[in-house]
């Protein structure tokens, strides 16, 4: 959708409520199950996580926060309630009495169906929902055999078979609508023996069936929650501008250090600030903003370990994030760097792609706590030790293992400890995997394609962790370069 076609205002919210009026139409939620579902928000400026319901969402889009969270997070997804939420105790009461109630029913003389019709018929309505346009066979098959009259005559004359008959048929239904991850339940449903539960595992394993459908809902249409927030967050800004101005000082001192023009004023910074020689700069280019590249460099403050400037007034939302990716950051770096210079000094353990892919797993493990609980000296004394167990086992484990580090020398091991435990941000090799992990930021912020960005060798045992903490790199960027780039160039300009 073209900028001029998106709509600004209150036209906007209106728009966002319509998509969740339609994602709930869509996966056949009603209100209560809109009460019962929502949104995980995560801790942000100093506010605690809070659990936001999807029937709270159309006041909460006034919630700045909410609407940044759902542009920048791709797993942004509707949840349960929690079991520790008050919600989720009142709503386990409330259906363990409709189901003593439904038992009540069956164990009269004679057995009352009354509830049991009116369940399958509910089911049938959950069933139009999630197969309406995928399957259009067993949507018609649904149509026939739970239709009222049909499920009416069968309780009628057969009694009891109207359960037995019509559970086999929605089971055999559910295992053809649903996701893989259902697979399991639904078999385990099959083999329940005990009527009552059997129904009611049912009806639990549609509700969340529903909740895939609603998640699978909101990820196609993610795209225009992130093009409100965009718009909202603009607009939210100009109204800040018209109270204070441009009063943001740590916002203009942060650009004002990666501004070409401001380095240029001080020796020997500007023509490295300029690309060196006046080399063209390179640009960033989004859905209506255009800007240079340095911009990238100015986002890559807030990972660097030694950074101590204050935060910029207008991302403040995004702090939390940052701490995190920087946290990330230094972890894949350090771990990185072990992995680096471990099979450096044991080229058998970096042939062997299974002890190899161990150890690196390990290390991730033991690195968890860092830089948060843990200081790096107190890591690097954790993972040498476990890199002394991955190449200095006993003999057993050595022929175990297949490896042949038996040959590993008491002057290897004790140079690799003294390389391990002198890892820091000034060291050699750290400082190379470092700037290769921040280079691989920038260009994959700048490629159309994420192929396009050179994936760094030395980050090859972690590869998933390193692609993932780009992306959310990115993620962040863009989106706060498309709120606020035009302001950014302006203040350049002017100052």
């Amino acid at each position: 959708m073209k900028k001029e076609e998106i709509p600004i205002g209150e036209d906007d919210k209106k728009r966002i409520v319509d998509v969740v009026a339609q994602l709930m139409k869509d996966a056949n939620l009603n209100a209560e199950n809109a009460s019962a579902i929502g949104f995980v928000m995560p801790a942000t400026d100093g506010e605690p996580e809070k659990f936001v319901h999807l029937s709270d969402l159309e006041r909460s889009l006034e919630d700045m926060a909410l609407v940044h969270e759902i542009a920048i997070n791709d797993k942004f997804q509707l949840k349960p309630p929690k079991p520790d939420m008050p919600v989720y105790t009142v709503q386990q009461t409330v259906r363990d009495a409709y189901w003593d109630l439904l038992r009540a029913e069956l164990t009269q003389t004679p057995p009352v169906y009354t509830m049991v019709i009116q369940l399958l018929l509910d089911i049938k309505q959950t069933f139009i929902s999630l197969l309406r346009g995928n399957n259009d066979n067993a949507l018609s098959a649904i149509m026939v055999v739970l239709n009222e009259n049909s499920v009416r005559q069968l309780a009628d004359e057969h009694g009891s078979a109207v359960l037995e008959h019509n559970a086999q048929f929605i089971m055999k239904i559910m295992g053809m609508a649903c996701c893989p991850a259902r697979d399991a339940e639904i078999a385990a449903l099959k083999r329940e023996t005990e009527p009552i539960k059997q129904l009611r595992g049912i009806m639990e394993v549609l509700d969340r069936m529903k909740l895939d459908m609603a998640n699978f809902v909101l990820a196609t249409t993610r795209a225009q929650f992130v093009q409100y927030s965009v718009e909202y967050e603009r607009k939210k800004f100009a109204e800040l501008q018209a109270v204070c101005g441009n009063n943001f000082p740590a916002t203009m001192e942060w650009l004002k250090r990666y501004n070409p023009a401001t380095k240029a004023d001080k020796p020997g910074e500007g023509e490295e600030a300029a690309g060196g020689g006046g080399a063209p700069a390179r640009t960033v280019r989004l859905r209506d903003v255009q800007l240079p590249d340095y911009y990238i460099d100015a986002y890559q403050e807030f990972l660097q370990p030694e950074s101590n400037h204050p935060f910029p007034e207008l991302l403040k939302l995004d702090q939390e994030r940052m701490v995190e990716l920087r946290e990330t950051a230094l972890r894949l770096s350090t771990c990185a760097t072990v992995m680096q210079l471990t099979c450096a000094a044991v080229p058998s353990l970096a042939n062997h792609s299974k002890r190899r892919s161990d150890l690196a797993a390990k290390l991730t493990i033991l690195s968890a706590d860092y830089p948060g609980k843990v200081v790096l000296k107190e890591l690097l004394e954790s993972l040498w030790m476990q890199v002394l167990v991955s190449i200095a086992g006993d003999g057993a484990n050595q022929s175990t293992a297949g490896g042949d580090d038996a040959t590993v020398t008491e002057d290897t091991k004790l140079a690799l400890k003294t390389q391990i435990l002198s890892i820091e941000p000034n060291m050699s090799v750290y400082d190379i995997v470092w700037r290769k992990l921040m280079l691989y930021m920038k260009s994959f912020v700048m490629a159309e394609r994420e192929e396009s960005a050179s994936y760094p060798v030395i980050f090859r045992d972690y590869c998933e962790a390193t692609v993932e903490l780009v992306r959310q790199f990115k993620r962040i960027v863009t989106h706060n370069l498309e709120v606020y780039g035009n302001f950014y160039m302006q203040s350049m300009q002017d100052c």
